[in-house]
């Protein structure tokens, strides 16, 4: 304004001094006058508009490159410094909270990252952006490139069917068909205006295993010292009425009572053993040829219209306890059987089957049982591993329940379930940290 006002003034001067002249000599200098002026008033143009022009503009361009870290340079122009100054201040701030944003980032990363639960973050368009090695252990999951950019409904069967059972702020606990237990959570924070979605995986197993095989070994110790000392001393009363007595009905009772004493014995003394049973004796093993020499007995456990096969792929050295290991298998290929029993499926094309197949992953070892019987309904995969659960009238629940305890000790991984195309298998993974 100041500036104006200067060039106003300037121009009355020079034409109150014009009018005091001679006619050409008035031209003469109302022409050098205004060539002056007009150089002034450019001058004064372009640092009044030029220049704070191009400061805006070397503005937008730094802001456009999102570059915070250069600054502007004043001009000595009062309006230009004073944008220059603006943008300056402007510039440091956000520079300041990018900064802010990236530590808190990082630190959120690096959180992620050490966090024992397992995190699977989403963006806005529902597409996976990041998974800690956390999720991607408990999904048995190589990389996280199986799922990155992908979106929850186009992730493998299993994983979708987890993730899907989750309701929306809600946590839930599940069995993903084998002796795990999880907990899952489908949380949102806000981000930029909008919820963005994610999962938590806490594995709850060790936890809830240790409850149950505290509860239950209290349980069945108690039991099974009531039981044994209170039918001691009733058989010994049944032994002395056999040595006293000779009438051959009271003898028929007492037998039949001293029998059944003996199971119920027998029938506490199994929840007995799975309380009792050892640690395992780590050996070195050839898992393929334990398999081989216990085939021929397997074969003895089913009927002569199910083929039990091997199949044994590459040197399988490995560390563990042959006994218990042989029990296992035992176990899972006697369930096997069981699977047949009612089944209704049409068995004319490729007959009744139980395929043991045992192959390397890398380190690890994995051994697959796997039968064509009658699939696990899904409201019993949930309870497979469960202590004392059975799907069977006279089953005691005892068998999956010792093979999980063993595999345990083994540092074993496993699942029982029943695939798309109706084929259960019981799958044993054997890592490489105890070979």
């Amino acid at each position: 304004m100041r500036n104006v006002i200067f060039i106003i003034w300037t121009a009355l001067i020079i034409a109150a001094g014009v009018m005091t002249l001679t006619d050409a000599e008035a031209w003469r200098i109302w022409i050098i006058s205004c060539l002056a002026m007009a150089l002034v008033f450019m001058v004064l143009f372009f640092r009044m508009t030029v220049l704070p022009g191009r400061v805006v503009t070397r503005g937008f361009e730094l802001l456009e490159a999102q570059d915070f870290n250069n600054r502007l340079v004043e001009v000595g122009e009062r309006t230009a410094d004073r944008t220059v100054r603006l943008f300056n201040s402007m510039i440091d701030r956000l520079r300041n909270e990018r900064l802010l944003n990236m530590e808190r980032e990082s630190f959120l990363h690096l959180l992620v990252a050490a966090s024992p639960m397992g995190v699977l973050m989403l963006d806005l368009d529902g597409k996976i952006t990041m998974a800690n090695d956390a999720f991607l252990n408990l999904c048995g999951i190589k990389e996280f490139g199986e799922l990155e950019g992908k979106k929850i409904a186009e992730l493998p069967d299993n994983l979708k069917r987890w993730l899907e059972g989750i309701p929306y702020q809600e946590s839930v606990v599940f069995r993903p068909g084998d002796s795990r237990l999880f907990k899952g959570s489908h949380l949102s924070f806000v981000q930029s205006g909008f919820n963005r979605h994610f999962f938590l995986l806490e594995n709850l197993t060790e936890e809830v295993m240790q409850a149950e095989r505290s509860a239950y070994e209290k349980v069945i110790r108690m039991m099974s010292h009531e039981v044994n000392n209170t039918m001691g001393g009733v058989r010994t009363v049944f032994g002395m009425l056999l040595d006293e007595t000779e009438d051959e009905d009271l003898r028929e009772v007492v037998e039949s009572c001293d029998r059944r004493c003996g199971e119920v014995c027998t029938f506490i003394n199994d929840y007995a053993d799975v309380v009792r049973l050892p640690m395992p004796d780590l050996k070195q093993m050839n898992l393929g040829d334990m398999l081989a020499e216990t085939l021929p007995f397997l074969r003895t456990l089913a009927p002569d219209d199910i083929e039990i096969c091997l199949d044994v792929e590459g040197e399988l050295m490995m560390k563990g306890d042959r006994t218990q290991l042989e029990q296992v298998v035992v176990n899972i290929v006697k369930n096997a059987v069981e699977s047949f029993n009612g089944s209704r499926k049409d068995y004319s094309e490729g007959g009744k089957r139980i395929e043991i197949r045992v192959i390397k992953n890398g380190k690890a070892i994995i051994l697959n049982i796997s039968n064509n019987g009658n699939e696990i309904l899904p409201e019993t995969a949930s309870q497979l591993f469960s202590p004392f659960f059975t799907t069977k009238p006279d089953g005691k629940g005892l068998g999956l329940t010792l093979t999980g305890e063993i595999l345990g000790n083994h540092n074993a991984r496993w699942s029982l379930q029943t695939n798309e195309n109706g084929i259960t298998v019981f799958s044993i993974n054997f890592p490489n940290d105890i070979r």
